[in-house]
């Protein structure tokens, strides 16, 4: 990727506080050291190409306390839009200059910084509009990397003003032949793996695998599926 490139780019992590099927779950416990919402911005830190990272969230009062969080990780915290989250985005991207948005959401903890590099990579030499890992699903939920060209995801929602696009953000964009896309696939087909967090049998599951690596909390996802050889607790299949 190109230096000039650096100064454009930025992660942007969706995150707010009031998920309905686990409450709070950004802040739950790993350990009396480590949040959820904590591991998934120091493993974000680890990327070699982006430099920048920024939580949006809500003006909502419950989402004022994500301000502690970017300052104790000297991130910067964007408070926009509740229910437009594309809009969200845009905004934030529009106040400081970002051309290029590597979208993650909050739920996606583990996280893999290796994954986000190779997805930067092959946007900017396929020069697409759109890069994701999530167009044909090959690696595990909870892995998911959109890389996105704001000026595209403007066009897109202002095509399509559906409430379902402003909320889902990538929905029409993914769906329209308007825009060069372009989707990393993995070798071998690990997308029935469940690594979100969601419920609260997911927050168990990913307690298990941190803690199973802990003090190290920057592996990578392949170091999970191969412990998953050893320790088949750490096994996570979705359910049908």
């Amino acid at each position: 990727m190109e230096h000039k490139n650096k100064n454009k780019i930025a992660i942007f992590i969706a995150a707010r506080s009031g998920s309905k099927r686990l409450p709070n779950k950004h802040f739950l416990k790993i350990n009396s050291n480590y949040r959820f919402i904590d591991l998934c911005i120091l493993r974000l830190k680890k990327s070699k190409l982006v430099n920048k990272i920024y939580l949006c969230t809500t003006k909502k009062k419950e989402d004022y306390r994500f301000n502690d969080i970017c300052n104790k990780h000297k991130i910067k915290l964007f408070r926009g839009s509740t229910n437009d989250v594309a809009k969200r985005i845009i905004d934030c991207a529009k106040q400081n200059f970002i051309e290029t948005i590597v979208r993650i959401t909050a739920d996606c903890p583990i996280v893999d910084p290796k994954l986000i590099d190779e997805c930067i990579k092959l946007h900017f030499n396929k020069k697409s509009d759109y890069t994701s890992n999530t167009l044909k699903l090959t690696f595990p939920d909870g892995l998911d990397v959109e890389v996105i060209q704001l000026n595209t995801l403007i066009k897109s929602q202002k095509i399509s003003k559906s409430k379902y696009n402003k909320e889902h953000v990538t929905f029409y964009l993914r769906k329209s032949k308007l825009f060069k896309k372009f989707n990393y696939v993995n070798n071998i087909n690990y997308s029935n793996r469940r690594w979100t967090l969601d419920k609260f049998e997911d927050y168990l599951f990913l307690k298990r695998v941190t803690k199973h690596f802990l003090p190290k909390i920057h592996f990578s996802w392949k170091d999970l599926i191969k412990a998953e050889k050893i320790n088949k607790s750490l096994i996570n299949i979705k359910k049908r």
